[in-house]
């Protein structure tokens, strides 16, 4: 009897034990008892140091993990051409419906040095929901040893330019300052209650303009305009030795040109 309660006791305590790994187990995403999983295989060119069991997120929230990361030993397909890496992602079932064909997949970091996790943008509502073992092209992380390695070599070559070109610039320098000095001498020799009185002279003489420029498109201005251009057409038609009689036959001696 007393080997059969220390049985109990010991087949108690071993199922408690499985039953708590299997919740922490479920907890840190390595199981999933409540629902069906969705694989996605993403490729790459450059990884950018994700890692097994890295997070995947979709909108800032984890929904999946990284399962399994291999090159590839054979030419990726067309849709995927260019790249040399295959990362399988696994995700919940729930957000099935936001994983479209026009979704993004990056790789990021968390903070500064944080770890690296995949990203996962919804996509939109009428491109098509991407089924299960699907095959994508992720977007490929910058890779900051390239950006490095290329900012050394503009800096080395901005370098020999100016010893190249040390003269120059030196002159280039010296004239810039003397027009600056220059520019500050004239500025203080100026009369600032002329140049004050200059402003507002130029302030009265724009106020004339503008109001001029509105009455000149008054109703009664444009009829007076009219009425002058009329009037010059006709004495363009008037006869000279015509006039010239009518004139003087009215006593006025008159010389027309």
């Amino acid at each position: 009897m007393e080997q059969q309660r220390k049985e109990f006791w010991v087949g108690t305590l071993v199922l408690f034990s499985v039953g708590l790994l299997l919740v922490f187990a479920w907890l840190l995403g390595f199981v999933q008892p409540l629902g069906k999983r969705i694989h996605l295989s993403v490729f790459y060119q450059f990884a950018g140091g994700v890692e097994v069991g890295a997070p995947v997120r979709v909108s800032g929230v984890k929904v999946g993990k990284v399962e399994k990361i291999e090159f590839l030993s054979s030419p990726a397909s067309e849709n995927v051409a260019g790249t040399s890496v295959k990362v399988l992602i696994g995700l919940d079932s729930q957000v099935r419906n936001l994983i479209r064909q026009n979704s993004k997949f990056y790789i990021n970091i968390a903070g500064i040095i944080g770890e690296r996790y995949l990203e996962v943008t919804p996509g939109s509502e009428d491109s098509p929901v991407l089924e299960n073992g699907s095959e994508v092209r992720g977007m490929d992380p910058p890779r900051v040893d390239q950006l490095l390695s290329q900012g050394y070599g503009v800096f080395g070559r901005v370098q020999e330019f100016l010893e190249r070109n040390e003269n120059t610039m030196q002159e280039l320098l010296t004239s810039v300052h003397s027009l600056m000095t220059d520019t500050n001498s004239i500025l203080k020799k100026l009369d600032r209650k002329k140049v004050s009185q200059l402003i507002e002279n130029l302030n009265t003489v724009s106020a004339n303009v503008a109001v001029l420029s509105q009455q000149l498109r008054s109703p009664k201005s444009s009829k007076f305009i009219d009425q002058l251009a009329d009037l010059v057409d006709r004495a363009h038609e008037i006869d000279k030795p015509a006039l010239q009689k009518f004139l003087q036959e009215e006593g006025v001696r008159a010389r027309i040109f």
